[in-house]
């Protein structure tokens, strides 16, 4: 992403420098805290900066594919709360690990027998990845906590997902249980078209500046998109395009080779151009 970052900077000033931009603006939006929470582009669309924008393009490491959709991503925290005895008089107690397995099994259940699915993301995933409850092993403990993702597609939308976990959790509360759900974090998915403006232009440079054309996919990962294009439709003009292979992402000792980031300056370049001319 830094080399991303850089090579967007780079081609932005050859633009200016050189006068190159005829019509339109290029605004740059360098967000922080992508990987968890998105906080930086949740700001900038508070703020208004992607409410007047035509096109968005996210400098993701993807110099062999150009991404026009991804799934939403939701975290959660599950705290259950039960009370504390003696394993040898479990009766006298309330076991919170019990009554929070049973909420996850539910839950498990819930998600994964949905049949929705989309044609190009596919099914909705729910993946519990953290579980912490009890401080030794002959007391009934009165505290657990899960965490867990769940990423989202248009038909099984974040709002749906919330409603779920809550009704569950009411459910169990009116059965004298105690479930909190917490939402860490809500990013929607993103689906646009791939017959853009945006993604003819940039599969041409593709193989203008790397010998072949890029596919067009989807991304089971979520981006600062999921804030920049809440509100936009299915036909607007977004990619997520970049240097280095998707494949090293979060890889020990990331890298992108030089000459593949000399050419995405000149690549960018020359997409800001033709948008600009052609929006």
């Amino acid at each position: 992403m830094k080399s991303g970052l850089a090579a967007l900077v780079i081609a932005m000033i050859e633009i200016k420098e050189n006068n190159l931009l005829k019509q339109g603006t290029i605004r740059l939006m360098a967000t922080t805290g992508e990987e968890v929470g998105e906080a930086g582009s949740q700001k900038f669309f508070e703020d208004g900066y992607s409410k007047d924008i035509d096109a968005l393009v996210i400098a993701e490491p993807s110099v062999d594919t150009i991404v026009n959709t991804h799934k939403g991503s939701m975290n959660f925290k599950i705290t259950s709360t039960g009370q504390s005895a003696h394993s040898s008089m479990p009766h006298l107690g309330h076991n919170a690990i019990n009554q929070l397995m049973g909420y996850l099994t539910k839950a498990n259940k819930i998600f994964n027998e949905d049949r929705r699915e989309n044609t190009t993301l596919g099914k909705l995933v729910m993946s519990p990845t953290i579980f912490n409850g009890g401080n030794q092993v002959n007391s009934v403990p009165e505290y657990a906590q899960a965490e867990l993702n769940v990423r989202t597609i248009p038909e099984f939308d974040n709002e749906e997902v919330k409603a779920i976990f809550n009704e569950l959790a009411n459910k169990y509360n009116s059965e004298r249980h105690e479930i909190d759900v917490d939402i860490m974090m809500s990013l929607n998915s993103v689906f646009t078209d791939s017959d853009t403006l945006i993604t003819k232009l940039a599969q041409s440079l593709g193989n203008k500046y790397f010998g072949s054309q890029p596919e067009i996919k989807s991304s089971p990962g979520v981006t600062d998109a999921s804030n920049l294009l809440v509100d936009k439709p299915n036909n607007f003009n977004f990619i997520f395009y970049g240097l280095g292979l998707t494949s090293m992402a979060h890889q020990t000792n990331e890298y992108v080779k030089k000459d593949v980031y000399v050419k995405f300056a000149d690549l960018y370049k020359d997409l800001f151009i033709d948008l600009s001319e052609k929006l």
